[in-house]
C-alpha cells in the first residue's frame, strides 16, 4: 500500500524509524538484511519498474534498463548519512534530495521488503507497525547525538549482543564503519556528506570516542527529544 506524502524540508535531517508488528523479528538471518540493502541500493533513485522485476533481468537487460535510467542527482531520492538493521527494527537518518523523495523511497523499500518477507515465509499481512515513524533533527548536535544512537543501537541489544561484547563497528548492517573509517565505494550512504558531519566532529577518531564513550550508558540519555519510543 502506498504511503501518503509527508512535508519533508529539504534542507533538514529527518531520524526515519519502524519495528516489526507486535515487535515481532523481520529480519531472521543475513539474506534477509542483504535483501534489504540491495532494495535500498535499487529505490535510492526513481525507478520505471520495482525491484522484484529488475531481478528478474538477465544481465543484458539490467545493463539495458540503467543505461535507460541513469543514477544521478535528478534521479536520487534521498541522501542517507546513517542507518542501523536490527532483528525486528530499522533507523536511517536521511534527507530528502527532492519533492516527496523520503516518503516514496521508504515507501518502496518496506512494501518491497514485505512481499519478498511473506512469499519467503508464506505469510500474508503487513509487517511494519504501520506507517515509518519521523523526527525531525534540530540541530547539529542533535544530529550527532541521533547518529551515535542508531550506531550503539547493536551494542545494547540483547538480541544483537547478546553476550555483551560485540562492539559497533563489528556489526555489519549499520553506517558506522563509514564514519570512522575508509568507506566503500559502493555504499549507499552519502559520502560527501558522512565526510562533513565527521569533520564537523572532530575527526573520525574524535567520532569513534564519542560514539563508544557512551558504552556503559543509557545511549538514550540526551536525545529524548528526538525519539518516539526508547525501546524498540
Amino acid at each position: 500500500m502506498a504511503t501518503a506524502p509527508r512535508n519533508f524540508d529539504e534542507n533538514l535531517y529527518y531520524h526515519i524509524y519502524n519495528c516489526g508488528v507486535e515487535k515481532r523479528e523481520i529480519f531472521l538471518g543475513k539474506r534477509d538484511y542483504y535483501r534489504l540493502t540491495d532494495s535500498i541500493d535499487f529505490y535510492l533513485y526513481d525507478q520505471r519498474i520495482n525491484f522484484a522485476s529488475f531481478q528478474k533481468l538477465n544481465k543484458e537487460a539490467r545493463e539495458v534498463y540503467l543505461q535507460a535510467n541513469p543514477r544521478d542527482l535528478n534521479t536520487l531520492r534521498v541522501k542517507i548519512i546513517a542507518y542501523c538493521f536490527m532483528p525486528n527494527h530499522f533507523h536511517f537518518l536521511l534527507k530528502a534530495a527532492k519533492v516527496n523523495g523520503i516518503t516514496k523511497f521508504i515507501s518502496d523499500i518496506t512494501n518491497s521488503y514485505t512481499r519478498y518477507f511473506n512469499i519467503k515465509n508464506e505469510r500474508i499481512g503487513g509487517l511494519l507497525q504501520g506507517t515509518f515513524k519521523t523526527k525531525e533533527i534540530a540541530s547539529d548536535e542533535s544530529l550527532l547525538q541521533v547518529t551515535r544512537y542508531i550506531h550503539l543501537n547493536p551494542v545494547f541489544s540483547s538480541k544483537t549482543n547478546p553476550k555483551g561484547i560485540l562492539k559497533p563497528e563489528n556489526y555489519i548492517f549499520s553506517s558506522y564503519c563509514g564514519w570512522i573509517m575508509k568507506l566503500n565505494p559502493k555504499t549507499f550512504i552519502d559520502q560527501e556528506g558522512v565526510a562533513e558531519w565527521v569533520r564537523l566532529a572532530g575527526g573520525r577518531e574524535k567520532y569513534q570516542g564519542f560514539v563508544e564513550s557512551k558504552i556503559g550508558k543509557d545511549p538514550s540519555v540526551g536525545i529524548e527529544n528526538f525519539m518516539i519510543e526508547k525501546e524498540l
